[in-house]
């Protein structure tokens, strides 16, 4: 019982399914942290993790064991390029090519994307390489960039010499490869923070989710298909290229890659126009009488587009984002979505009151705005407001519960009734 609550835990905070990875290697983890506790009993153990998220942090740590090597599987790395200069772009030439890594493990995986970049000439001022994984353990050894033997693979070590400085039995990344990968601590499981991350070209995300529930998995893959470019590929390990059948993508040509397009047709998430149109009841009486009496023409004008001041905003044009935040609300009414967005923006800007304040607005309007409240609770908690803090963050879970009870009946079949 002890353990199916640890196993539990890990579930839910990290997705993890345990027996993809074998229990040996949870139980091994248990007893590194309850050993490093002086602690004997489990069920103080498990106390412990309910009660301090540090502790929860320190087991994952433990747990996330990385297993990774320069070039792991060459293929895909061949896959980016090539889709780099024959697709990407002719149509994108002076546009920035934007590489995500998650999980990065300790760093091989996107260091040597962008040494594949570097190799293939392409300007270093013209692409980003950002790398994520959940494990703080590893993204430190990662910024550092220093790696033994164990680390190189195979027989195809030309790009060892030109790209790492010797020292001693050490090899030393060398700068201009470094600066080239910007690290995150994070969860691939966290909507709104992989979406602040931006809009990716590309994005390399193998092995990690075949260690995933059905749930888990399936929301790992939204978010990955919401920050992925229309136009852009998604790149899984060969374990998992066959789970793909019942996601909304289509295998893209390049053998052994395990790459993915993005399937033709309307995008898994809610969009503006239909945001607006979930809390058009709300809009005050004066506005909708406007509207009524509007032109012909003003009734035909194209809304502001609420996707494009995200791009924006997560480019760094604040200003333009705003402008495009506000006119939508102007024409529009009320938006949760717009609101939210302000609310980003504000808060990248360091004005963290107007940033709360709508973000307040935004729940006003639609109260289950996951990523409206997840920016909430961090305000409230950076400002110190504890107790407010501690109750986001219980509606939050509860939110939570209740998106999963609503995925639960949806899955319920006719026979079952």
């Amino acid at each position: 019982m002890v353990d199916l609550e640890i196993e539990e835990l890990l579930q839910k905070t990290i997705g993890l399914k345990v027996n993809a990875i074998g229990k040996p290697t949870v139980d091994r983890a248990v007893r590194s942290r309850m050993k490093a506790l002086s602690l004997t009993d489990k069920d103080t153990f498990v106390k412990k993790l309910k009660s301090s998220p540090v502790e929860l942090r320190f087991l994952i740590e433990e747990v996330v064991i990385p297993e990774t090597w320069f070039f792991r599987d060459r293929e895909p790395f061949r896959a980016m390029t090539q889709y780099l200069i024959r697709r990407w772009s002719p149509k994108n030439n002076n546009s920035l090519f934007k590489v995500l890594s998650v999980p990065c493990s300790t760093g091989e995986e996107p260091y040597s994307i962008a040494m594949s970049l570097l190799g293939s000439n392409w300007p270093p001022e013209k692409f980003t390489v950002h790398a994520v994984d959940i494990s703080q353990r590893a993204i430190t050894k990662a910024k550092q960039g220093i790696y033994s033997e164990h680390s190189f693979r195979g027989t195809d070590l030309a790009y060892r010499s030109q790209y790492f400085q010797k020292n001693s039995t050490q090899y030393v990344l060398k700068k201009p490869v470094r600066e080239k990968v910007h690290f995150h601590t994070g969860n691939i499981l966290n909507d709104a923070f992989m979406k602040g991350l931006g809009i990716f070209d590309v994005i390399f995300s193998r092995n990690v989710l075949i260690y995933f529930d059905p749930n888990s998995r399936k929301k790992a893959v939204d978010i990955l298909y919401e920050i992925l470019h229309e136009d852009g590929i998604l790149i899984v390990g060969h374990a998992e290229a066959n789970l793909f059948s019942s996601f909304p993508f289509i295998p893209a040509p390049f053998p052994q890659a395990f790459a993915f397009y993005k399937k033709p047709g309307p995008q898994l998430i809610t969009s503006p126009q239909k945001t607006a149109a979930t809390t058009a009841p709300l809009r005050k009486k004066a506005f909708i009488a406007k509207r009524v009496h509007s032109s012909h023409k003003d009734m035909e004008k194209k809304s502001p587009d609420l996707g494009l001041a995200l791009n924006l905003a997560n480019k760094g044009k604040l200003k333009a984002a705003k402008i495009i935040c506000q006119e939508y609300l102007d024409q529009c009414g009320p938006s949760a979505q717009a609101f939210f967005l302000l609310g980003i923006i504000y808060d990248a800007a360091n004005d963290v009151t107007r940033a709360e304040k709508l973000f307040r607005q935004a729940l006003f309007l639609d109260p289950n705005h996951e990523e409206a409240l997840v920016f909430l609770v961090l305000l409230t908690e950076k400002a110190g407001y504890t107790s407010e803090a501690r109750t986001l963050k219980k509606r939050l879970e509860r939110l939570h519960v209740k998106k999963n009870l609503s995925s639960q009946n949806d899955q319920v079949t006719p026979d079952e009734l």
